[in-house]
This record gives C-alpha cells, structure tokens and sequence, in this order.
C-alpha cells in the first residue's frame, strides 16, 4: 500500500502596516490643527453678529440718551395761535407745567394737551414739536355766549355749550361795548345730562330773544336789563329804566314786549287816548301812579296784567287787549 503522504503545514499569513513616516505625521496632525481653527472662526462669527447688534444698540441708547439730555431741547418757547391776547398766558403757563423739567423729545404731547384743554375758555387743544426747544399749540377757544346771574350774585359767562369761563370781569368778548342783558334760571353745581340740556336750550333761547330785539330799525335789546329763563314757557324781562318786569310768556316775544313798551309809555306821557285804544280802564288812576308800576304781564291773548309797589301794590289793572296794541 502506499504510504499517506503527510500534508504539509499550512503557512500563517501577516498583514503589514508600514509605519508612517514622522513627516506624514506631522502633516496630518497640521491639517486636524487648521480644521480646527476654522471651525473656531466660523463659531465666533455665529457669535459676532449678535453682539455687534446687541453693542449698536447700546451705542444707539447711549447716543439718544446724550442727544436728549442736552440743554439743546429744553423748553424754551410755547408758540400759540387762535387765542385771545388773555388766553395765551395761562395756556403756555398750563404747557410749561405739564412739561416740567423734560427734555423736549421726552415729552407726552397728550398729557400736555389734556392740560391745556382742562382750562375752561379752551375747547379743543393740538400740540406739536417744534425741533430743538419749541412747542406748538393751537387752539379752539370757547366763545362767550351769555352773562347769568348765579344765586351768590356772581355774574359770569356761559358759552353755547353751558360751560362756565369766568367772571364777567376776565373775558371782554370780541365787538361788545356794552354789557349785555343778565340772564338768570340757569342751573348750579353738579349737573346731570338733563339739566345740562336744559341750560343749552335757555341759552338757544336767550339768543333767540337777542337776535328779534336787535332786528328792525328800532332795536330794543338795549332797555332790557335782566332776563328769567327760569321757566321757559313764562320768560320775564325786567327793564333797565324804569325797573319794572314785563312777562313775555314763552312765545312771540318782540311783540309781547313792544306791547308792554307801548302801554308803559303812554301811562309815563299821560296819553288817556293811546290807553283807550288797548281797553285800559281808569287811565287817570294809571297815569297818577305811573311810578309805582313794578310788573305788567302781556303774554295773555285777553288782557294786559299791571302791578302796583307801594300803597298801590294791592291795585291790579286787568284790562282786555285792543287790537291796536297787538
């Protein structure tokens, strides 16, 4: 038999890596370091853009701070227009407060103008910068529209609205040279919306009375001395000279006065006849007390109503109307 053949031993086998050189490495380990750095600047300037915003806006503060805190724009002049010479005064005294000691760019342009508008005679207020050290302000002033007797006997002004200015002796209304006739009724304090309305329509009211006893060749605005809006619908004038109150009723006013002018005359000139004419009776009795007269009522349609002061005060003349006096 053969023999077996004995197998030969399998050879190992080796894997060589051959050594880097020193210089390779060197270079590889100079690459991984420039990496590196980039990686680095690119981090910083992830990190730079905000902060150079965050320190524009520190610069931005800092500038507006030193811009608005310099003498520069410190409030130096209050500009006004469409306000009377006696108004200007305490409008720029009322800005000049609310402003204080800010800086003009610092300023609330509202609060200032909330401060002016709380004066009585200003009715609406705009207030603007005027860039370094001004402001301006324009007005709506409220007009005076009529004198009104309080009950302490204090005369002031009332405009259209019903808001009291002041005293009659602050405000000169524009074109009167004269004081015109004194209103009374009109209400006092704290004011509900309905009162408030009420003291617009006697206002309506009173100019309405203005407007006829100013109307035709002979006005007669000028012999009236105080009016009562007290009750609309029973309005009474007294006279300047002579004092005596005439009822006018709630409508037809120039009429009913000129009436009233017309039988007080003829009482003062002693005209029997004139008296006649409006169904007067006993004219001798009225001219002999012609001094003595203190009311006469012409709102009613059938008669004319006088009263007497003095010892004939108990004496009341209710006459029927002629149709010459209406």
């Amino acid at each position: 038999m053969p023999s077996a053949q004995k197998s030969e031993p399998r050879g190992r086998s080796q894997v060589v890596t051959p050594r880097q050189s020193k210089r390779v490495a060197r270079s590889r380990s100079r690459r991984a370091g420039g990496v590196n750095i980039v990686g680095a600047l690119k981090t910083a300037r992830l990190f730079a853009r905000p902060a150079a915003a965050l320190a524009a806006v520190v610069l931005l503060i800092v500038a507006y701070n030193t811009v608005t805190g310099s003498p520069l724009f410190q409030l130096r002049r209050v500009e006004i227009s469409d306000a009377e010479t006696s108004l200007r005064a305490e409008i720029e005294q009322a800005a000049r407060r609310a402003v204080g000691s800010a800086k003009l760019l610092d300023v609330d342009l509202q609060a200032v103008r909330q401060k002016i508008e709380a004066i009585s005679r200003v009715r609406e207020a705009r207030v603007a910068r005027v860039l370094p050290d001004s402001l301006s302000v324009e007005v709506v002033e409220r007009r005076p529209a009529v004198l009104v007797r309080r009950k302490s006997q204090a005369i002031v002004w009332l405009d259209e609205d019903g808001v009291e200015l002041g005293e009659i002796s602050s405000i000169k209304p524009e074109g009167e040279t004269t004081i015109p006739p004194i209103a009374r009724g009109f209400s006092e304090g704290s004011r509900s919306p309905a009162t408030l309305a009420e003291d617009r329509e006697r206002i309506a009211l009173y100019k309405q009375i203005e407007n006829e006893f100013k109307a035709g060749p002979e006005p007669v605005w000028n012999l009236v001395d105080e009016i009562d809006l007290t009750t609309l619908r029973y309005v009474n004038m007294r006279l300047a000279s002579p004092p005596v109150t005439v009822v006018v009723g709630g409508k037809d006013f120039r009429n009913r006065f000129d009436t009233a002018i017309k039988v007080l005359e003829a009482i003062r000139r002693g005209d029997s006849e004139l008296l006649g004419r409006f169904r007067m009776q006993d004219p001798e009795r009225l001219i002999n007390n012609a001094d003595n007269i203190d009311f006469i009522d012409t709102s009613r349609s059938d008669r004319i109503v006088l009263n007497f002061s003095g010892k004939e005060r108990a004496v009341r003349q209710e006459q029927k109307k002629g149709s010459a006096g209406r």
